[in-house]
């Protein structure tokens, strides 16, 4: 399953995020909590799919964000989340 993210006509096509890659969330672990998201972003979006981000404002990005994590903090799987 994937998340869509449109912005003025363009399209990222995310992983669920239920179904990040291991290695990404790995790799991103003893980052700041601000570079995390940043990083996973990086690792599982192209070039394409990077710049639609890039071209959204923070609460716009910040509605997305929301939308696919749905609400869950990067260190926490989705289940745990709503526990």
């Amino acid at each position: 399953m994937t998340y869509v993210v449109e912005h003025k006509g363009k399209k990222a096509t995310l992983p669920s995020f239920n179904n990040l890659p291991v290695g990404a969330i790995r790799k991103a672990r003893n980052l700041e909590p601000d570079e995390q998201i940043w990083s996973i972003l990086e690792t599982v979006l192209d070039a394409k799919g990077m710049s639609v981000i890039d071209s959204m404002t923070l609460s716009e990005f910040t509605e997305a964000m929301n939308g696919w994590t749905q609400g869950a903090p990067l260190g926490e799987s989705l289940q745990s989340s709503k526990s």
